[in-house]
């Protein structure tokens, strides 16, 4: 079968060769291009009309002698071979139009009932050679590609109407943002003596000492002058100074001294606040301020500048036993 394609070829082969070679005179004696407007003068030349006549008449004749070729490969094929031949005409006529399309113009790929139509004649080892075309998943795969990057282009590049990569990067770092303030708020309240910082801020101070006021006063004075409770205003501290000992001694009280333990009625960030409040009392010398009470403390972890401002004389005192 193929034998009869390569003769056809090769029968127009030679037509093309020989119309080229008939055109030739004509084009060299005809005149050069008529002006703009004008029929070329290869229309009024007689060799024209002969060589197009000659063309129709040998292809033609290259019709005629493709059917013969037909009709003799016919007569040469065996039998099983012909009724092979039946046999995939009739299975290709069951295809519906999409198998149609996709095996001719897409995947091109012979199923694997088929696949002695494709074996060549190379035989290595017992191994044989399929001339077979790439498996369907993976042209389908190729085309799917070649979908999503027009649909890419038309969408970010074309239309617009998807974020570029810049507007991507800062959505993400807004919602990074938001993210980690809502975990601030959320670990608000889980402070402890080992993570617990100094609060300097006017807002924290103030919360502080709101705390103080409702809860300290009784004990500590309304200034930390001391009363029944030590002087907060002074250097010296019992169970040391410093935010983590100030936090931890509001935490868990003092029992032997009369201190409750406050945790079970002020959440971990209040007594941060109130702890902050009462270090921001140090140096405020109030009006008969209890005498000084345990040793000198220096905290040397602490910046110089960690404190708040001092408040005024009127400022309470905060829940804790020095």
């Amino acid at each position: 079968m193929k034998n009869k394609y390569r003769i056809i070829q090769l029968l127009m082969l030679c037509l093309l060769t020989t119309g080229s070679l008939m055109a030739q005179a004509p084009a060299d004696s005809a005149a050069t291009a008529a002006p703009s407007g004008e029929i070329p003068t290869i229309f009024y030349n007689w060799s024209f009309y002969y060589i197009a006549f000659l063309f129709i008449v040998m292809f033609i004749a290259i019709v005629v002698m493709a059917r013969v070729i037909k009709t003799i490969t016919k007569g040469m094929v065996p039998a099983e071979a012909a009724k092979a031949e039946q046999a995939i005409v009739a299975e290709e006529s069951k295809e519906t139009f999409w198998q149609i399309i996709d095996r001719k113009f897409l995947t091109k790929a012979v199923p694997v009932e088929r696949e002695a139509d494709v074996m060549l004649n190379h035989d290595y080892d017992g191994i044989r050679e399929l001339d077979n075309a790439l498996p369907p998943w993976w042209v389908w795969g190729f085309y799917l590609t070649i979908i999503f990057a027009f649909v890419y282009v038309i969408n970010y590049q074309v239309l617009g109407t998807g974020p570029s990569q810049a507007q991507e990067y800062n959505n993400e770092v807004a919602q990074a943002e938001a993210q980690q303030k809502e975990r601030n708020a959320k670990m608000a309240d889980m402070v402890t003596a080992d993570n617990v910082k100094l609060l300097n801020t006017p807002e924290a101070i103030a919360a502080g000492k709101e705390t103080f006021m409702k809860n300290c006063v009784a004990c500590h004075g309304q200034n930390g002058e001391g009363s029944v409770g030590p002087n907060l205003t002074d250097e010296f501290w019992i169970h040391g100074g410093g935010i983590k000992n100030v936090f931890t001694t509001v935490t868990n009280g003092v029992p032997t001294k009369g201190m409750i333990s406050w945790k079970a009625q002020l959440s971990p960030k209040k007594i941060q606040e109130v702890a902050s409040f009462v270090l921001s009392l140090q140096g405020t010398k109030p009006a008969n301020g209890k005498d000084p009470q345990g040793d000198k403390w220096v905290d040397d972890s602490a910046p110089k500048d960690s404190t708040a401002a001092a408040p005024a004389a009127d400022s309470t005192a905060t829940a804790t036993t020095k």
